[in-house]
Formats: structure tokens, C-alpha cells, sequence
């Protein structure tokens, strides 16, 4: 076998080891269901760096990630994890980028951003970010970070008014078009879960026909979500409220770019981002979404968050502070 000159290698890039190269950990942004994960994702995704991965993972993370998500959402901590899992998302992550770069991928994305204002075409693939949002990580945020111990998370938080309107029309969305009954299991800080056989649920609540369960959930993912991002460093996690990315999307924008630190060269990218209002198109009905609720709700329902809240002072104290910082 004949060995090419160091001079030659170079040339032919014919080296026995590829350079090592440090990539980038994947980002993660979650947030109880109605809460804005999609339009903040869809507007931070304009970024060269930042390439959101799939919709949610849903499939994913249930096949490969050891997380149940899909139909029975587990809750999941540090415990759970294990290299396997990390190796699995990893790769996952790393053959989602490198479909992103062909031809087919390119137009995919420029219809996107012709017809729907998201995304971008063209990214910086040698500085790139996956970008995973999944409101099914609100109880997996432990087994997450332990996956990608540098990874950073993004919560978002809706007002429970808000969150519960919303959360109440998708609902009956589902049950009256796929015969859905949202229930939560007997399970330690169990997520919202799914099933159109009634007969598998007994014994627990579920919607349509508990209202209270919708702002019961609201305070146990927020709260859970807070308590277990005490346990990561502070530049590893954001809080953002829903309403201010809503009232307030350039300062609330800057204010995530500038928790991530990205590549100084893209500082133009930020201040155009930033300056370029999204339209709040709501997936699941059409209005003013910081005031529509109070017409989406009725008396009882309204009644009925407001017990929850009265019934859960501390833990509204806490979650007021976090999105108000």
C-alpha cells in the first residue's frame, strides 16, 4: 500500500482519522400543551444556527428515546437514563442534519417559508443547533438533561385562563374527530394521556367531562418543570411567558438570543428576527389569543380555574415569579 506524502493527504483529504470537531448540544424548548411552543420555535428557527428537528418527537422519543410519549406519556428523571438513550437521540439528531442538507430538504423548507413565513432555507450546517420541542418533555426535563448534560431548555408559560380555554377547544377537537378522552394516569407526575376506549381508563378522571383536571395539569407541569430546573446551572435554562412573547416579541426575542449565545457573525440575523412581527395564527381557534378566552370559557369553567388558583396560592406565587423575571 502506498502512503501519500503529508503535503498530498492534505490535498486529497486522505487522512486515516477525520479531525475531531466539538458539536453543538441540542436545544430544548417545552411548555404545557397551548402554550406557545410551536410560534416561538417557528420564529427562533429563522436563526442560521437553529434548525428545528421534526414537529415533536412524539415517535421518537417513544421508539428510541426511552420516553414514553405517544398515547401514554411516562414521566421520566435522571434514574431512567442511560448512554443507550443518549446514543439513539444522538444519532437520531445527527441523520435528521444530515437529510436537512439535500436538495429535497432545501425546497421542503422553501415552500415553508414562502407559504407559512417559517423556517428558513439555508442554514450554518458546521455551527448548527437541533432545535426539539415537545410539550411532552414538561415531565421528562430530569431525563433530558441527563441524556445531554449541556443541552439547554427553554419553558414556556401561558396564563392558566388562557392555557385552559385553549386546552378545553383541542380537546373537543380530538374527541369529536378521533373519539379521544384525555385523562391522566395513577402514576407519579404522570402527563396528559390518551385513549379512545373508555373501558381502559377506570377509576381516573378525564376530559371531556372533568373540566378542573385541564387547570389541575397547568399547576402540576409548571410546578414539576420548575422544581427540577433548580437542578441545572442558571445559563442552562429560560423561563418566557407566553403573553409576553405575544405583547412584547422583540425585547422577549432578544432576551432568549441572548441566553444562547450564538455565533457573534448572525448578530444581524437577531436584530432582523427580533424586529419581524409573527402573526399569532392559533391552530386551534381565531381571535385575540391574550382575551379570547374569556368568551371561550363559561361561567363555570371560569369558576372552576379560579378554585384551582385559590386552591394552589403557593404554587401560583412561584409560577407568577418565574415568568416575571
Amino acid at each position: 500500500m502506498i502512503k501519500l506524502n503529508p503535503f498530498l493527504r492534505r490535498v486529497f483529504k486522505t487522512y486515516g482519522e477525520p479531525a475531531p470537531k466539538e458539536y453543538n448540544m441540542p436545544l430544548f424548548v417545552t411548555g404545557c400543551m397551548r402554550s406557545g411552543t410551536t410560534l416561538l420555535v417557528d420564529k427562533l428557527s429563522t436563526h442560521p444556527q437553529l434548525l428545528k428537528i421534526g414537529v415533536e418527537l412524539n415517535d421518537v422519543w417513544t421508539k428510541i428515546g426511552g420516553a414514553s410519549i405517544k398515547g401514554h406519556c411516562d414521566y421520566k428523571n435522571a434514574t431512567d437514563a442511560s448512554g443507550y438513550y443518549t446514543y439513539q437521540m444522538t444519532n437520531y439528531f445527527s441523520d435528521f442534519i444530515h437529510e436537512s442538507k439535500t436538495l429535497k430538504r432545501h425546497l421542503m423548507r422553501a415552500n415553508s417559508r414562502l407559504n407559512y413565513k417559517t423556517g428558513r432555507v439555508f442554514y450554518d450546517w458546521p455551527n448548527i443547533i437541533p432545535v426539539n420541542k415537545s410539550p411532552h418533555l414538561m415531565n421528562k426535563i430530569g431525563y433530558v438533561r441527563s441524556l445531554f448534560p449541556q443541552s439547554k431548555f427553554i419553558i414556556i408559560i401561558r396564563d392558566i385562563y388562557g392555557h385552559s380555554a385553549s386546552m378545553k377547544h383541542h380537546f373537543l377537537k380530538l374527541h369529536r374527530t378521533k373519539s379521544l378522552l384525555y385523562y391522566v394516569p395513577n402514576e407519579k407526575h404522570a402527563c396528559w394521556s390518551n385513549t379512545s376506549n373508555k373501558n381502559t381508563i377506570t377509576g381516573v378522571k378525564y376530559y371531556p367531562e372533568n373540566f378542573e383536571l385541564i387547570p389541575e395539569m397547568w399547576f402540576k407541569l409548571n410546578i414539576l418543570a420548575l422544581e427540577t430546573v433548580k437542578t441545572l446551572a442558571e445559563e442552562q435554562v429560560l423561563i418566557v411567558s407566553y403573553e409576553n412573547l405575544v405583547n412584547d416579541q422583540e425585547n422577549t426575542i432578544k432576551r432568549i438570543f441572548q441566553f444562547l449565545k450564538l455565533d457573534e457573525k448572525h448578530e444581524h440575523h437577531i436584530e432582523k428576527i427580533a424586529k419581524s412581527k409573527v402573526n399569532i395564527i392559533n391552530a386551534t381557534t381565531k381571535g385575540e389569543p391574550l382575551e379570547k378566552w374569556k368568551k371561550q370559557l363559561t361561567t363555570e369553567e371560569k369558576e372552576s380555574v379560579k378554585r384551582t388558583i385559590s386552591k394552589n396560592k403557593e404554587y401560583y406565587k412561584i409560577i407568577s415569579e418565574a415568568i416575571s423575571i
